[in-house]
């Protein structure tokens, strides 16, 4: 096998030297063994035997036959008495053997294919690209597979359905990946494909879309069911590396691009990708000073009464002005706190400020406020951070029925069944649920029935309708009426113009924002609204 050619570099190599080693002193020791108890025998029949003729034989005529007879009987004995220990440390020795062909055959086992998934590991597939790129100068891709927000599954219901859910990927891409073409676990939630005989990126694209229609959109362990995605990024020999190192890295730029355009995607390396992905990096060193530096800010937006116009709402809007580079928007940063982690700990600081804001407002007598914050569909489903959220929840004394928590669809289709026992949390502490952006997803209204939401947030791409496409304000309409009919309050984002303003009060749309309404404040010209004597 070619994997017996591998040089490892594990530590099992050390095993089987060790093994071979034991082997071979073992057949020494039985060699030894051997020739000493024939030894012992030998002396002991010579004594005995003498003494008991010169006991027995009186005439030498006859102890000189007795000897002859004797050192015959001994040759007969000593036949039987070899033949006994020779072959019972065969048999031993041949048992010893196979022990240790079978332990060398698990450990070389260990050191080429993952215990968890049966599947060749990193060090096989290293190998076999090191061996391809060596001995052949055919065209071949890579594809790096990374699981889409695995942690979640890990997170809310164990490791072992975790390991589970490894498997059942690892036998899926197994089951449609055939020599000489090869799939690895690389480790964690990571997998590598060795696509041979490259011909075409559509041809590549179409076998990984393939693969992907075969794992299917939705995971189930138990009574839970999960929403799965890909990110994968491919490098191709020689043009994206001509070394295994470089191919590697550049598949897995490819991956961690396709993560950032919103992940369920494959994607060729470029180099216009690894700039972006440096930009990227840079822009997550940014945010950390950032954080470090308490450089963010809020922002509140009017959410405005459209029958009367009275201001009864107010959504926070997170704002970065650096000290070191400027107004930087949240298009910019948001995505990068999304996929780095950062976003919780941003979340946190949001939910905090716009508590204590709240508790001020209250002490100023302003109780008839609603405050809508942003929470990420990351915080949303990680528990350990959600319960972090529920702690600072917890700390302040404020009126949570004025307190409006916003999900995005986004968050709801990671895991449905753990969002809804995370919102009902919410809703037993008095807050209310709204659903951003509806009508963007595709099973929103789905959503409408199965969340325990009080809002429905109308997203601005049918309230900014360029062409006043009547097509999109009959979808207002219904959206409304159904909302209405279900008992949620509708709240229209992104007005800017009085012909929207008119036609959603002309379809009892009770609530919206935009620049036409108001723009995003900060707390002190917010607090020249709402309170003229502040």
């Amino acid at each position: 096998m070619e994997e017996d050619k591998i040089k490892v570099k594990n530590g099992n190599g050390e095993n089987i030297s060790f093994l071979k080693r034991a082997v071979n002193s073992y057949r020494s020791k039985e060699a030894v063994n051997v020739v000493v108890k024939y030894g012992v025998f030998g002396v002991l029949w010579i004594l005995l035997s003498d003494t008991l003729l010169e006991m027995f034989a009186g005439d030498f005529i006859i102890y000189k036959h007795l000897q002859t007879y004797k050192g015959g009987l001994f040759v007969l004995i000593t036949m039987v008495l070899v033949y006994i220990l020779v072959n019972s440390r065969v048999k031993k020795a041949q048992n010893a053997l196979d022990e240790s062909s079978k332990a060398i055959k698990d450990l070389r086992h260990m050191a080429y294919y993952d215990t968890l998934t049966g599947l060749p590991n990193r060090v096989m597939f290293v190998s076999k690209i090191k061996n391809l790129i060596d001995k052949s100068k055919e065209e071949f891709a890579i594809a790096f597979i990374d699981i889409d927000n695995f942690k979640y599954i890990n997170d809310t219901i164990g490791h072992y359905a975790g390991d589970d859910f490894l498997k059942f990927v690892g036998n899926k891409i197994s089951a449609d990946i055939r020599a000489p073409n090869l799939v690895a676990h690389i480790g964690g939630d990571e997998f590598a494909i060795l696509i041979k005989n490259f011909e075409s990126k559509e041809k590549v694209i179409n076998k990984l879309e393939n693969i992907l229609n075969s794992i299917g959109s939705t995971w189930n362990s138990g009574n839970r069911e999960f929403f799965i995605s890909m990110s994968i990024g491919v490098a191709v020999y020689p043009y994206d590396g001509s070394d295994f190192d470089t191919l590697f890295k550049h598949s897995d730029i490819a991956m961690y691009a396709a993560k950032k355009e919103g992940k369920n995607k494959i994607l060729f390396y470029e180099e216009e990708i690894q700039e972006e992905i440096l930009m990227h990096f840079k822009m997550a060193n940014k945010l950390q000073k950032g954080l470090e530096k308490k450089e963010f800010e809020l922002y509140y937006q009017p959410q405005i009464e459209l029958s009367t116009g009275r201001i009864t709402g107010l959504e926070a809007l997170v704002r970065w002005n650096s000290s070191e580079y400027g107004f930087i928007s949240p298009e910019e940063f948001i995505p990068v706190a999304e996929i780095t982690g950062q976003i919780y700990d941003l979340d946190r600081r949001i939910i905090e400020n716009v508590l204590v804001q709240k508790r001020e407002w209250e002490r100023q007598g302003i109780s008839d406020l609603e405050v809508s914050v942003n929470l990420s569909s990351k915080s949303l489903i990680s528990s350990l951070n959600f319960k972090r959220i529920e702690i600072i929840l917890s700390e302040y004394k404020v009126d949570y029925a004025d307190i409006v928590v916003e999900i995005t669809e986004t968050a709801v289709i990671s895991n449905i069944e753990t969002v809804i026992e995370r919102l009902n949390v919410l809703k037993n502490k008095g807050v209310k649920i709204a659903l951003d952006d509806f009508g963007t997803g595709y099973s929103s209204i789905t959503y409408l029935k199965m969340l325990p939401i009080d809002i429905v947030k109308l997203d601005k791409s049918y309230i900014n309708s360029k062409n006043n496409d009547i097509k999109d304000f009959s979808i207002v309409k219904f959206i409304v009426m159904l909302s209405h009919d279900l008992g949620f309050k509708v709240v229209a984002e992104g007005i800017e113009t009085h012909g929207q303003l008119d036609y959603l009060k002309s379809i009892k749309c009770e609530c919206g924002q935009g620049y036409l309404l108001g723009k995003p404040m900060r707390v002190g010209d917010i607090n020249a609204i709402i309170n003229p004597r502040h």
